[in-house]
């Protein structure tokens, strides 16, 4: 597995066959945006786009990869109904708790207090 922060909150996971990116906030992301690295880059052969909550430092760009990369977004149910209102076509809607597995990984969605 190779793991790679774009800085905030935003990671990529390669792993087998799969790229997940999680929060993808990139674009107005000043950490990511300093680093040299083409957004075309960074998104290249996304996959799957996990979120892990609604605020738009974490969705981001999820909406533009997914319909860019036909990449499938995992979020709690309330948040994939709005990210596919702009534009996410390939939706794993999700509940706390829940599990979903994919080819190359699993993905929980679990309680966690943002403060």
């Amino acid at each position: 597995m190779k793991i790679t922060w774009y800085g905030h909150s935003c990671f990529r996971l390669d792993t087998g066959s799969s790229s997940v990116l999680i929060d993808p906030f990139l674009k107005g992301n000043p950490t990511f945006e300093k680093s040299g690295i083409a957004w075309d880059a960074a998104v290249k052969g996304v996959t799957h786009v996990a979120l892990t909550h609604g605020h738009s430092d974490h969705v981001g760009d999820a909406a533009e990869i997914c319909k860019q990369q036909g990449a499938s977004l995992f979020a709690n149910f309330e948040l994939a109904i709005y990210v596919k209102g702009k534009g996410a076509e390939k939706l794993e809607p999700m509940n706390t708790g829940g599990t979903v597995a994919a080819a190359d990984f699993d993905l929980t969605l679990t309680n966690a207090l943002h403060c």
